[in-house]
């Protein structure tokens, strides 16, 4: 069974997390910049799921403690008022609280605002990773007016949710940003084992599709966290990686005449000859067609110069 996927705006799956939580929140006003709950109970624990949009959670009361499993890797928590957890959009999780819950502010902004706004801020591709603060006076003061919002009954409307959404969604970016900086991460590299596995794995399906959750099933990770040790171990992200495979095979069928470039462009993965070539010639610099030539007429030259 895969992971189960949670969005905060249904209901079904609201309840199925919070259990009949009775705090006030966002979905009386039918808000789709922001979903926002206030969030109050003793005992408190989810099954590993994965969350539609990104995640916040802002902590009101003191003094609670916490496991939390988040893609594979548990911490335990010490949360205070202000403390703060940020998890990207579809990120395995699951928390389970080992002394009474408390209050918190529960937050999810939706993935395709989050993308916009950092287009906006000039930050290309964004994608997250999970930030742990003990102490976020930001975030907790924009979940404050977002929480006295909705206790006044929403007298700004819509325009406030969208205003609060795109707020909480440049905090997100600017963190990101400011911990890629300064935090290495504490990621695992791929061992030099799992590499050859799926350096294997990449050579004995390249006339196939491969996605990235098909190679992070192969180490037994999440494809969001896949993506990023990926990169860290080779230099490059899975499709560039894919690509340059079926590159370099091609160019082994193309040493000979045994094959059409229609054959060679589907035995190496691609959908046919006219994407094959476009992306052989971007990747060699010459079309398949003049490849095979060169390759024939230097064969000759060295050849006859024996």
């Amino acid at each position: 069974m895969g992971l189960k996927q949670f969005n905060f705006q249904h209901e079904d799956d609201r309840q199925q997390l919070l259990a009949n939580n009775d705090g006030r929140g966002s979905r009386e006003y039918g808000w789709q910049s922001i979903f926002f709950e206030r969030v109050e109970k003793d005992h408190f624990e989810t099954i590993e799921h994965a969350l539609t949009g990104h995640y916040l959670m802002v902590k009101l009361n003191s003094a609670a403690q916490a496991n939390r499993r988040v893609d594979g890797t548990v911490r335990k928590e010490s949360q205070n008022r202000g403390s703060a957890v940020y998890l990207p959009h579809n990120c395995p999780h699951q928390v389970s609280y080992t002394s009474p819950l408390g209050e918190l502010l529960l937050m999810t902004i939706p993935e395709k605002l989050v993308s916009s706004v950092a287009e906006e801020m000039g930050v290309s591709r964004f994608q997250g990773h999970p930030l742990f603060f003990k102490q976020n006076n930001l975030l907790l003061e924009t979940a404050l007016a977002i929480d006295n919002e909705i206790r006044d009954g929403n007298p700004h409307g819509p325009m406030f949710a969208e205003f609060y959404g795109k707020a909480l969604a440049a905090q997100i970016i600017c963190e990101n940003t400011k911990s890629a900086t300064t935090d290495k991460t504490t990621r695992s590299p791929l061992t030099t084992r799992q590499l050859r596995w799926l350096n294997d794995y990449i050579e004995a399906n390249l006339r196939y599709r491969i996605s990235v959750d098909d190679l992070a099933q192969q180490v037994a990770l999440s494809p969001f966290y896949f993506c990023r040790v990926f990169k860290a171990a080779t230099g490059t992200s899975p499709h560039a990686y894919i690509l340059k495979k079926r590159i370099e095979y091609a160019s082994q069928l193309l040493r000979s005449d045994e094959h059409s470039i229609l054959d060679i462009a589907l035995s190496s993965g691609f959908s046919d000859a006219s994407n094959f070539s476009k992306q052989f010639k971007k990747s060699t610099g010459q079309t398949p067609t003049c490849y095979r030539r060169e390759y024939k007429t230097q064969t000759i030259f060295v050849v006859r110069g024996q």
